[in-house]
């Protein structure tokens, strides 16, 4: 059971890497032309959200025997019908987050009915990890999973998402903590300071994340996390739900437990938990 709840899936780096998420977020309130022969599309937050979420489902149904062994590797087979009952998503967001994936190419659609696409600049050890097991969640296969409830509108949702996809993208390789700067979400994202705490705090009400503000030095070198240079400002600790370090780690994958280990490290370490 533990090994199916911190499985992870193979994200591409480089749509991540290079901020496309925020970007598409930079649209919300224009309209684009999404495809050739269509009109424009007035992107809304929802759209966003949709294209994210719909993104990490594609990334993790990617991550299955059946689906390698019929399209290959980073390929998904998959139905407007399968993606509306895995998210809650109604199909005109499906289309509209469809349509973001393939314009900001995180996507190519190589087949229309069933729908098969191909995750740009997969590589099998170039990659991100995704919490599979903590975004599908324990249920039967005709259910949505649990990223479905996740909110599919409003803007603090969407800079949620998206900050999400960029804490992911920085975790430390042996365990399952990023340490980031407000003010590097910021020039990453271009989600202003005094939004973040807000974007964050769904991702902590949605049990994907958990923040501890880290002062100590000895607490930061007991889990292998790079010192930050002084001067620099004290970062977060974003503990990820659903990613599993190395032998270390085994003890150290719920807030409680990594707290109970750090302190073990370092007495009185931490300072404005929530």
């Amino acid at each position: 059971m533990a090994d199916i709840q911190n499985r992870f899936s193979k994200m591409p780096r480089n749509w991540i890497a290079t901020d496309r998420p925020a970007y598409l977020a930079h649209f919300v309130g224009q309209e684009i032309q999404l495809e050739e022969s269509a009109k424009k599309t007035l992107i809304a937050s929802g759209d966003v959200i949709a294209a994210l979420k719909i993104y990490m489902l594609l990334v993790a149904m990617a991550d299955d025997v059946k689906q390698q062994k019929h399209v290959g590797e980073g390929r998904v087979r998959t139905t407007y019908d399968e993606i509306g009952l895995y998210l809650k998503l109604s199909r005109a967001k499906i289309r509209n987050g469809l349509a973001l994936l393939e314009w900001s190419n995180a996507i190519i659609r190589l087949e229309k009915k069933p729908l098969l696409y191909e995750l740009s600049n997969y590589h099998p050890k170039n990659f991100y990890k995704l919490p599979k097991g903590q975004l599908y969640g324990y249920r039967p296969s005709s259910e949505p999973i649990a990223l479905a409830r996740f909110p599919n509108r409003g803007v603090f949702a969407m800079r949620a998402l998206v900050l999400y996809l960029l804490i992911l993208s920085v975790c430390q390789r042996d365990n399952n903590v990023s340490l980031i700067l407000y003010s590097t979400m910021a020039d990453r994202t271009g989600i202003p300071q005094n939004g973040i705490r807000q974007a964050i705090d769904h991702l902590v009400n949605h049990q994907m994340i958990s923040v501890i503000r880290v002062t100590n030095e000895e607490t930061l070198e007991a889990f292998g996390i790079p010192i930050l240079i002084k001067g620099k400002g004290s970062p977060n600790a974003y503990l990820i739900h659903g990613l599993k370090g190395k032998a270390y780690q085994d003890r150290v994958n719920t807030m409680t437990n990594w707290l109970e280990a750090a302190k073990e490290a370092s007495e009185g370490s931490f300072e404005d938990f929530f």
